[in-house]
């Protein structure tokens, strides 16, 4: 094993090593609406599931980077989110993720990326805030905690409103999503993705069967 201590490294070789590790990470494509209305989607890998009593998730969003013409500036998504304090998190899969990640560009703030890279935009039910229709499954949510990290980054919390599923997807019986018909695309580390295909059950059993019941 080689041992690498995190202090006295740059920002950056921490993040590679870090987004290196821990893979695959779930991708959330959020749209949010600017103070003119204009929609704005933005994809995050460093965002996973917190909670559900509330269900709760939480996304850290950087500002822009030395690869980007807004190098310092807040990600308009985060200051879309802190005005309306709504946005959709569209789930991301095989079909479309060239897009998705095209909407991961430093499109300047007066430029729609759903438009600019061809995706529809829908209706939410119970917010402003419209979905992308494309999406298998999206998230109407609402801000729920900002946590500010450093000058640098912020995370996110928020608190998911209502969930909309392609037809396929939802076993309404159940209540439960059917993941055999699910296909997200994970995020490895750097412009590394991967599909999720092929499914393996592993039930996790209890220690005392008279004490417990295992989760289905």
């Amino acid at each position: 094993m080689k041992h690498v201590p995190m202090a006295g490294l740059s920002e950056m070789q921490k993040y590679w090593l870090i987004t290196g590790s821990v893979g695959p990470r779930p991708i959330a494509l959020v749209t949010s609406l600017a103070a003119d209305g204009l929609c704005n989607a933005a994809p995050f890998s460093a965002f996973n599931y917190m909670g559900e009593d509330p269900p709760l998730f939480a996304i850290a969003i950087v500002r822009y980077g030395e690869e980007s013409h807004r190098v310092g500036e807040e990600k308009d998504t985060l200051a879309n989110i802190m005005r309306r304090e709504e946005f959709v998190v569209n789930m991301v899969d095989d079909a479309i993720v060239d897009k998705a990640v095209l909407c991961g560009s430093d499109f300047p703030a007066h430029v729609s990326e759903p438009e600019a890279v061809g995706l529809t935009l829908e209706p939410s039910t119970m917010i402003g805030v419209p979905a992308i229709a494309e999406s298998p499954i999206s998230w109407e949510c609402r801000l729920f905690r900002l946590l500010d990290i450093s000058a640098q980054r912020a995370i996110v919390f928020g608190e998911i409103l209502a969930m909309n599923f392609r037809d396929d997807l939802l076993d309404e019986e159940r209540l439960r999503v059917q993941v055999d018909r699910f296909f997200p695309t994970g995020r490895l580390g750097g412009p590394n993705y991967c599909s999720t295909g092929e499914r393996k059950r592993i039930p996790v059993p209890t220690w005392l069967p008279s004490a417990g019941k295992p989760r289905e």
